[in-house]
């Protein structure tokens, strides 16, 4: 009885303008900026949905501030829209007000189009200027190359850069090595900046200072020749002196420098003076900056490093000044004159042979648990190799290790392990 009660009631009322299966009816004289938000239900279904219709209400605002959806454009044109300028790249105005990199063509295109936008909201009727129809003519010629894939070889000193990856602020080896490529044309201007466009891939990172003698990374890139040697002079004239191209290789569409690395090496040189023994650093200690033995166990400390003491609140660090510099000299002979014994360096040997193989090296950087699967690397080699002696008398002894992939830090933290073992620190 209910169900016809409903029925006839609904049949008496007069049929609204607009009534959609599904919406509430839309009203001619309401703001339509409440959309359907306006609800014809008696006051007591208001009352308790006031707040709901509030937050709908304000969301509703909310969206249609942003501008519209255009169904008509690819996600790779709404992609594209979203890409800015890698700030780590010179293609950024800053990163080249930063270096004292001059660009005029970009520099000239940055203004003109600042220019442009201004004049424009007066006047609808600019042409282009002949600076603008050059740089297109000369973009239109770069098109006409064919575009390949290459992989690049890679030596440099890094003394002077923050390292291999790309970063904002800072001076490194990937955004030389991208403004050489773009000054010798076989980066075009819609693509400098982006190393996404053009498939930058690099085989292993360096930290700052550090060099490399066989880095490798790949790039998609205009080939303006198909001598590839000639490539690589075209590319080493644009780099700076401590960075250099030792081969330029084409490989496939599909190759990642990154990816397909299936080993890694690095190098580190020790000055063979760290594995001293701690007994040996006490007496060079003691002869450097007078602190005797009174036969007790006990050291008596010298006049200069009393007068030291008195003086310690005019030193130039706030701290004391405990060696002259004919002291720190004496330290660089006693140093210079220092060759590793064969015992020590049998211990250095054994001590990086331990970490050859797959282990969980957890404590040897950070952030890593001992349950952390990521933890875990594989260690194809560690070899100590011959002492060298350079042209300063200092002895060196090269290390080299090849693994898999490598966890932050986790070399060096190696490195110190093993030297604090070989010089009798710790077990």
């Amino acid at each position: 009885m209910d169900k016809k009660r409903k029925l006839e009631q609904e049949q008496s009322q007069p049929q609204q303008e607009g009534r959609v299966i599904g919406h509430d009816p839309v009203d001619k004289n309401h703001d339509n900026t409440q959309g359907d938000d306006h609800n014809c239900d008696d006051d007591n279904d208001k009352n308790e949905n006031s707040g709901n219709n509030k937050k709908a209400r304000i969301g509703k605002q909310e969206k249609s501030s942003k501008p519209p959806f255009n169904k008509n454009k690819s996600w790779k044109e709404r992609n594209k829209e979203r890409e800015q300028v890698h700030p780590g790249s010179y293609a950024c105005a800053e990163m080249r007000t930063l270096f004292d990199i001059s660009l005029p063509e970009l520099d000239e295109s940055t203004t003109e189009s600042a220019s442009f936008t201004a004049t424009n909201n007066n006047n609808n009727n600019n042409n282009n200027t002949e600076d603008d129809l050059a740089s297109s003519t000369a973009e239109n010629n770069n098109s006409k190359l064919p575009k390949r894939k290459v992989a690049l070889l890679l030596q440099f000193v890094g003394t002077n850069y923050s390292g291999m990856q790309i970063n904002e602020g800072k001076r490194t080896i990937q955004a030389e090595i991208e403004l050489a490529l773009y000054k010798a044309g076989m980066l075009t201007k819609p693509n400098f900046g982006y190393p996404k466009k053009y498939s930058w891939s690099n085989s292993a990172r360096t930290d700052k200072g550090v060099h490399a003698c066989a880095q490798v990374c790949s790039v998609k890139i205009l080939l303006p020749s198909g001598n590839l040697d000639m490539v690589r002079e075209m590319i080493n004239e644009q780099l700076p002196d401590d960075i250099s191209v030792g081969d330029v290789v084409q490989v496939p569409r599909s190759f990642c420098a990154r990816t397909q690395r299936d080993k890694v090496g690095y190098q580190y040189m020790l000055p063979s003076y760290v594995l001293k023994s701690r007994e040996e650093w006490r007496s060079v200690w003691e002869k450097m900056v007078g602190v005797e033995n009174d036969g007790d166990g006990e050291t008596k400390r010298s006049e200069m490093e009393q007068q030291e003491d008195n003086d310690e609140m005019n030193a130039p660090s706030g701290g004391r000044c405990v060696m002259t510099n004919e002291q720190i000299e004496s330290l660089r002979e006693m140093m210079r004159g220092y060759r590793v014994t064969k015992e020590t360096l049998d211990r250095l040997k054994k001590a990086l042979g331990t970490y050859e193989g797959t282990h969980k090296f957890h404590n040897y950087t950070r952030g890593k648990k001992w349950d952390d699967p990521s933890s875990s690397r594989y260690i194809i080699s560690f070899e100590v190799q011959e002492p060298l002696v350079d042209e300063h008398g200092i002895e060196w002894i090269p290390t080299v290790v090849v693994g898999q992939s490598f966890l932050l830090h986790q070399i060096r933290k190696m490195m110190c392990m093993a030297m604090d073992v070989a010089r009798g620190a710790t077990s």
